[in-house]
């Protein structure tokens, strides 16, 4: 009988003596285990449940994966793409609105009602592509850290992207326009101005060179646009004027002092002292509030072009002049311009 029932409690043990605190020891594959029970029929039971999982091949149970924050995910999706040579987004405003609003979190904390109401905070202030590329940045993070096995699939929120209206464009009028380049830094009204006349994209500007661009034709090449091809378009008398003052200060620098980096690349765009322009974003909202064009669309949204740009119409997604085609693809203006 004693037999019997010591057979019952191999493997179980009471420590200290006397207190109540059973524990399960267990010897497999020359390492010894160890598991709390709460009782000693408790213990049989984990026992046999052990027993079980070693027969099976699942002895020793898998170590738990260590909890994954968010922002180190974001970290290494930003780094990913960085080795890839993908901008993912222009400037730091997306990814910096991720970590305010999910920073220092478990990464497989993210639910679906939470995505949602970001979703529905980020609209009030933002048009629904702006949003939008919010929300899939959010999830590529995610599905990154569920291919590289840091986060459960399970954890993946639900996401809900907004209807979105592309074909929106907001024309200016020439007092709102002169308002809101009266608004800008100096440094930056050439390119605003720019922007507003072409309907050029913040990265065609930015990558414009003096090579692009024909005074004596008055157009603007864009070697790489974001169809990957290259397009021409027309310069109004304004953006004409502005290039040429441009060019002429240009000029006069290479005469007088060293220049720039920037500028001896030949970009027409550089901050006052060379160097690339920095901090649109900012520049861009308080010049619009300043000018109390608050309405206007924010620097991802629909287009923002001056009413007597050569490129007028939105048609078929291309824009056309008041004289006929021009042959230009689809542009964004200002609001892109300086996002």
């Amino acid at each position: 009988m004693s037999d019997k029932r010591d057979s019952r409690n191999i493997g179980i043990v009471e420590e200290p003596k006397g207190s109540g605190r059973y524990y399960v020891r267990v010897y497999h594959a020359g390492r010894r285990y160890k598991r709390r029970a709460a009782s000693k029929a408790h213990a049989r039971e984990v026992r046999e449940e052990i027993r079980v999982a070693i027969r099976k091949g699942e002895w020793p149970p898998k170590p738990k994966a260590k909890a994954v924050l968010f922002d180190d995910l974001l970290e290494a999706y930003r780094r990913e793409k960085a080795r890839e040579g993908k901008a993912v987004m222009d400037g730091n405003i997306g990814f910096t609105r991720l970590l305010d609003r999910f920073g220092g979190r478990r990464a497989d904390s993210l639910a679906t009602r939470e995505v949602k109401e970001w979703r529905d905070e980020l609209l009030k202030g933002h048009t629904p592509a702006t949003v939008n590329r919010h929300l899939t940045i959010l999830r590529a993070i995610l599905r990154m850290g569920i291919r590289d096995r840091r986060l459960d699939p399970s954890a993946l929120p639900d996401f809900e992207p907004l209807d979105e209206n592309n074909e929106r464009v907001r024309y200016l009028t020439g007092d709102e326009e002169r308002r809101l380049t009266d608004t800008l830094p100096q440094s930056l009204r050439p390119l605003i101005t720019v922007a507003i006349h072409t309907g050029m994209r913040r990265g065609e500007l930015l990558n414009l060179t003096w090579d692009d661009v024909d005074l004596v034709g008055s157009s603007v090449f864009v070697r790489r646009s974001k169809s990957g091809e290259g397009r021409r378009i027309p310069m109004s008398p304004t953006v004409r004027r502005m290039l040429s003052a441009l060019n002429q200060a240009r000029r006069e620098r290479m005469h007088s002092s060293v220049i720039r980096q920037s500028e001896a690349e030949r970009s027409v765009f550089t901050a006052p002292r060379g160097g690339f322009l920095l901090n649109l974003n900012r520049v861009w909202y308080r010049a619009i509030k300043r000018a109390g064009l608050e309405g206007l669309p924010d620097p991802d949204g629909p287009q923002v072009i001056a009413d007597d740009s050569p490129i007028r119409s939105f048609e078929s997604g291309a824009f056309t002049s008041r004289g006929g085609d021009t042959g230009c693809a689809r542009p964004k203006a200002v609001g892109d311009a300086i996002g």
